[in-house]
């Protein structure tokens, strides 16, 4: 157990770490000398010396885009010799936990690989390649710096282990190629085509996005830092509480779809098994009993002071005597027409008949069918429940006849008064034509032949035919 290890009489070791190149165990270590988190690589190799030889040159790199090397040593570790190399602790957020589930945006994307292509540029001045580039080799702080981690020494502790290395800059440049469309697609350059290559990517982007796609390019940092200038590092200031809400990948989109669909299924089932349960510890009377308590409750809550009053000594007598509630039975079930409702006579009837009749028709309906109101089934469900109280059997009887007043209609006024309206109003047009004038064109004349007869009692003197 190396974990407590001192090495170089200053670097404590703290915490294990994993890696992906056999023969270097990585730590999370403390520098005593200045106070700070160091990285620790022990390298478990007969060629370990080589190894060390290119971690000196990559000390001599002084730029902030790459993790320096603070220092290297080989000592007796518990009676075995160690070649250690300790480089700068970066903190901020590896880019292989990145993409391993979300889809970077353009912007974030091209600032990304554009800085990383900046920090390889600056070690290609000492003729340092990092010749085994990977997300995981990349850092964004969260000042939004891109730092590159491991340059030369990785690619030369995985080439004595038979791992593929290239440590050249066109091996970079192409690395740098992929990692860019798998930031951008969420898939491997393998699979991925210019369609999946997201709307709002600038066209010089775009251009490098198809030529990779393509198989051709990129060939040298300096051809994707052309190609993905201007880009904007502060793009990428709090890229830690950021990328978590990025969009997923095509995979992990897959995988969530999945799991909601597994998790729905799960909670559905649940609630099947849970409806189960309840109906096998359901008897034939828990519904109705819980239904009656229901009804009582409301009923409590709703009637005058004096009926609570009533239903509470009712049900305090009950529990006292243990007497059981007395059920009414339901009453039979007739045919017969309500009380008050027209039965249609037989034999035809004339259209006066018939308007009277539907007009009665309508008149009992409004009367006699009608639905109980709420607080006639309370009290009504009360009563059957304690039919003994005079309190309940009271107000439901008054609750039924206000329910079962009249309607604002009766027929047989209304007809009567309809009726003295026209006679009235018969009379009054009659005695208006006897009364008014008649018409200045029309004339009346005497019959010529008509001769007025005189008075009753009075002679009229005859011609004598003798008179001349």
């Amino acid at each position: 157990m190396l974990v407590g290890k001192v090495l170089g009489a200053r670097f404590v070791l703290r915490e294990e770490l994993d890696h992906d190149i056999p023969g270097i165990q990585r730590f999370l270590a403390h520098d005593e000398r200045l106070d700070r988190a160091t990285v620790v690589d022990l390298i478990d190799s007969p060629e370990a010396a080589a190894v060390r030889n290119v971690a000196t040159r990559a000390s001599r790199l002084r730029d902030p885009r790459l993790a320096r090397v603070v220092a290297t040593g080989a000592e007796e570790l518990d009676g075995a010799s160690v070649t250690y190399i300790a480089s700068e602790h970066v903190p901020g957020s590896r880019l292989d936990t990145v993409l391993a589930e979300r889809v970077l945006d353009p912007r974030r994307a091209v600032a990304v690989v554009g800085g990383a292509a900046r920090a390889l540029a600056a070690a290609r001045a000492e003729d340092l390649h990092h010749g085994i580039l990977r997300p995981r080799c990349i850092t964004v702080t969260e000042r939004g710096r891109v730092v590159v981690a491991g340059v030369g020494i990785e690619a030369a502790a995985a080439a004595r282990a038979g791992l593929p290395t290239d440590p050249s800059e066109h091996g970079d440049a192409r690395v740098l190629g992929e990692i860019l469309i798998r930031a951008l697609t969420g898939v491997d350059v393998a699979t991925a085509t210019e369609a999946d290559l997201p709307d709002a990517l600038a066209a010089r982007p775009r251009r490098l996005a198809a030529q990779i796609l393509a198989g051709d390019g990129p060939r040298s940092l300096d051809q994707v830092i052309v190609s993905l200038s201007p880009f904007d590092s502060r793009a990428l200031v709090g890229f830690s509480s950021v990328w978590p809400v990025l969009d997923l990948t095509p995979e992990k989109e897959r995988e969530r779809l999945e799991s909601e669909e597994r998790a729905a299924t799960a909670a559905e089932a649940a609630r099947q098994e849970r409806l189960a349960a309840t109906r096998e510890m359901l008897d034939e009377d828990t519904l109705p009993a819980a239904e009656a308590a229901a009804v009582a409750a409301v009923a409590v809550e709703h009637a005058s002071p004096e009926l609570q009053e009533t239903v509470r000594q009712i049900e305090e007598h009950r529990v006292e005597t243990g007497e059981q509630p007395e059920v009414a039975p339901e009453p039979p079930v007739e045919d017969a027409l309500p009380p008050g409702a027209h039965v249609q006579p037989d034999g035809a009837a004339d259209k006066y008949e018939a308007g009277f009749d539907t007009l009665e028709i309508m008149v009992a309906a409004q009367n006699v069918t009608r639905d109980q109101s709420t607080w006639e089934l309370v009290l009504e469900r009360l009563s059957t429940r304690w039919p003994q109280s005079r309190s309940l059997a009271r107000s439901l009887e008054r609750a039924q006849e206000r329910a079962n007043s009249g309607g604002p209609l009766d027929g047989s006024k209304i007809v009567m008064l309809l009726a003295v309206i026209g006679v009235v109003a018969a009379v009054m047009v009659a005695w208006s034509l006897l009364d008014s004038p008649l018409d200045p064109s029309i004339r009346i004349e005497i019959d010529p032949t008509f001769t007025p007869a005189g008075d009753v009692g009075t002679a009229s003197p005859s011609p004598s035919p003798s008179a001349g």
